[in-house]
Formats: structure tokens, sequence, C-alpha cells
């Protein structure tokens, strides 16, 4: 998690063990402007009723599973060579495997929704609150173009449920690091 603050009256916010439920003194709330983590229906995702309460925004990187949501990756050899991902746990093995049944899933909601799985996934966070900023990676127009369109897209709260139902919390097969990386997050 990166805390955003504007001024170094917290030093511990620069910290990536900093708990919301340690975020509470009236000092703290007019220091942190904003939280920044993964969140997505990929299954990273944080309860962000504490940010809410104390009227911190929530910039929510990832929306796409790093990639996985586009519907794009359908076996590891879609990454290309020098691509980070490959090294990752989450595109690796039975974890990708895993993960790709997951998407299969946003799939099929997707194309009765009568959209593509990434807009979904992003419709998906915007519709978690007006509070949270989604940030997709992109490198080409079209995708940035079909990443905005998202925000046509109404789900009700059927739809809602059961994007939760097949993609709850944590679902996401493997860490989202390598173990050393990982070994850095917990510092």
């Amino acid at each position: 998690m990166v805390v955003f603050k504007c001024s170094n009256s917290l030093d511990r916010s620069i910290c990536p063990r900093v708990k919301f439920s340690n975020i509470c003194c009236r000092d703290q709330r007019e220091t942190i402007k904003a939280v920044v983590n993964q969140h997505s229906p990929h299954g990273d995702r944080l309860d962000v009723a504490t940010c809410r309460e104390l009227g911190i925004g929530f910039v929510a990187y990832s929306p796409l599973g790093r990639g996985f949501l586009t519907g794009q990756i359908k076996q590891f050899e879609d990454l290309p060579p020098d691509d980070y991902r490959r090294q990752s746990p989450r595109f690796q093995g039975e974890n990708f495997q895993k993960n790709l049944e997951l998407v299969r899933k946003i799939e099929e909601i997707a194309a009765r929704k009568g959209c593509k799985p990434s807009q979904l996934a992003l419709a998906w966070v915007l519709a978690q609150g007006e509070d949270i900023v989604p940030i997709p990676g992109t490198k080409r127009r079209q995708y940035l173009l079909e990443n905005a369109a998202a925000v046509d897209i109404v789900l009700t709260l059927e739809d809602l449920r059961e994007i939760d139902e097949v993609a709850p919390r944590g679902v996401a097969a493997g860490a989202r690091y390598p173990e050393a990386m990982m070994n850095l997050v917990r510092q």
C-alpha cells in the first residue's frame, strides 16, 4: 500500500506497514490525502471503510488484475519475453490456470452485459463508490478508449452480487509479487 501525504508530520505514513485502523487522529486526517493500492475483481481489494470515514481518497491501481481481466492473456506465451509478469507467481503454472478460470467467468458476465471483461472490471471498481478512482495502465489508445467507455456501463445490484460471487476478495491464485519483492513490501 502507498499512502500519499502533504506534509512531513507523519513519517510512518510513507511506510507500507501503515494499517488503516491506525489512521485515526486529527493530524493524520489532515495529512493523508489518498491511499493507493490494488483493487480489482481479480481479488486484490482493501476494505475502504476507514478511508471513507476519514475522508481519505482511494486510488485503485491494477484494476485489471495485471492484465488478466483484459481477456487478452490466454497462455503464458502471450506475455512478451521481457514482461515482468513472467516472474509473477500469479502467472506461473497452476496459479495461471486458476486465474484464467476466473477470467472466463468474468468474460461470461461481460458478454451478457455486451462489454469487454476489462470494461466490466472497471465498471465494478467505479460501482464501489465515487471516492474510488481506478487507474488502469495501457499502452495503446484503443484500450484507453475502451477503458473510458466503462463509465457508461450500468451494473445492477444483481450484476455486482454475481461478480462478487465469482470473484470474491482474495480469489486470485498466487502471490501478487515474487517472494523477494513481497519481502520488500512487508518491511
